[in-house]
């Protein structure tokens, strides 16, 4: 009876694990869905440095996705700036976060021209509560 009941624990705890093994969807998306092949930038609340911080460049073509934060969406509020590769078309708002031409990541969002960075208006993107969230990007 003891080995039943033994392996009867085993079978439950190695269910339990399985199900507990797969990862949680959270993430933050940028669809282009717009007629242009766009440069994203993206601007989050960075708790481990305390600071907003902004990151970039992904290259989207027309009809894909790119993930640009790859965890857990512990803010309400995220932000993002785009434009189209032929620099004639922008998604922007007016929040300032910092950026240079090339590939980057920037803490903090002030002082930019100071620390050798140009500033840009991201838009901001109120995911609510969701811990995954896709932001289309449309003309």
């Amino acid at each position: 009876m003891m080995r039943w009941v033994k392996r009867l624990s085993l079978a439950a705890i190695a269910v339990w694990l399985t199900m507990g093994a797969t990862p949680a969807h959270a993430r933050f998306d940028v669809c282009n869905k717009s007629s242009y092949e766009v440069y994203v930038a993206f601007g989050y609340w960075d708790a481990s440095q305390n600071a907003w911080s902004s990151e970039g460049w992904w290259t989207i073509k027309r009809g894909d996705c790119a993930t640009v934060y790859d965890q857990r969406l512990d803010q309400k509020k995220y932000y993002v700036y785009a434009e189209s590769v032929d620099n004639n078309y922008f998604w922007k708002g007016t929040y300032p976060f910092c950026a240079v031409d090339e590939k980057f990541v920037i803490v903090g969002d002030s002082d930019c021209k100071s620390r050798g960075y140009y500033a840009l208006n991201f838009f901001e993107a109120d995911v609510g509560d969701q811990i995954d969230y896709q932001q289309d990007l449309v003309d």
